[in-house]
């Protein structure tokens, strides 16, 4: 297949400043902002322009640290005018859309499947829940290893809430579960020479730890109208293709207790025929792993940056 396929990040996705140089290359980026920051204000959430215009912006430790909503809502927005660029004014027709984690709030929008308003608007809502559910205390860490090995370390803490959270390779996963049960964990990778790196995020995602939250957020996601993806889209929580506005909802409603399968994702749509791969972000996050999972050398786009 000649046409790529538009791989959008999730956390990690954000460069402070990252679209400065594009602001005034590209007509009509700025009004992409202008309704992003619009749809944001009418939703009582935070505006972000400068974030992706400014060289000196915080970084993405410290929005994660003082305002995880801002941070969220700039990636959101990375990956929206990213995919601007790439095809209103370079051209490019993606033959398909899939988004890693949070990425798929603008696979969706992007695929036509939510207006752009209502995609804003579900950020700002995804953030409010997070905080009203007063999610507990936990994080992620990465295992620089294949999902069975790392399920024989999670045996040795069965019971614990500590979970395999996203499979991106075969030597590399991301276990998300409470502080406590981390620390255990990065003591048993080092016991077994286990390369074992904390994540900076702000909570245990893909966990359901996030239990509460996902009910809160969900009934948000019911009072919005939802579109059949007029680009295809390939879910790695649902391991399929989003067909119809009941999937759109399933993946939105699922997304913060939900594994993100991305590496079966990738096999998938190797065997599928698709080698090309353009990443609809600030920087390259995905397209390593698209390297490692698909046997024929895939060709990649690795974000504007």
């Amino acid at each position: 297949m000649n046409q790529p396929v538009f791989l959008f990040p999730g956390h990690g996705g954000y460069l402070p400043g990252g679209l400065r140089e594009f602001t005034d290359d590209f007509a009509g980026l700025p009004s992409v902002l202008e309704r992003i920051n619009a749809a944001s204000s009418a939703a009582g959430g935070p505006g972000i322009a400068d974030l992706l215009t400014d060289r000196t912006a915080p970084t993405l430790r410290s929005l994660v640290d003082d305002d995880p909503g801002r941070l969220h809502l700039a990636m959101f927005a990375t990956e929206m005018c990213v995919h601007d660029i790439y095809t209103r004014c370079w051209g490019l027709s993606p033959a398909l859309l899939m988004g890693h984690g949070f990425g798929e709030f603008a696979a969706l929008v992007a695929a036509g499947c939510l207006s752009l308003e209502d995609g804003v608007r579900l950020v700002v809502a995804r953030d409010e829940a997070l905080r009203k559910s007063g999610a507990p205390k936990g994080g992620m860490v990465e295992l620089r290893t294949g999902r069975q090995r790392a399920g024989l370390l999670l045996e040795g803490l069965a019971g614990h809430g500590g979970v395999l959270a996203v499979d991106n390779g075969a030597d590399q996963v991301v276990v998300s579960g409470p502080s406590e049960t981390l620390r255990r964990l990065k003591d048993l990778a080092a016991a077994t020479n286990v390369e074992a790196t904390e994540l900076h995020v702000p909570y245990p995602f893909h966990n359901a730890m996030l239990d509460e939250a996902a009910s809160l957020f969900a009934a948000v996601v019911d009072t919005v109208t939802c579109h059949a993806p007029r680009t295809p889209v390939h879910s790695p929580v649902l391991g399929r293709r989003v067909e119809r506005p009941a999937d759109v909802r399933a993946v939105l409603a699922r997304h913060l207790v939900s594994p993100v399968g991305f590496l079966d994702a990738l096999r998938t749509l190797s065997a599928q025929g698709h080698h090309i791969y353009v990443e609809c972000g600030a920087k390259a996050v995905l397209t390593n792993l698209v390297r490692s999972a698909q046997a024929e050398e895939p060709r990649v786009l690795t974000g504007v940056a």
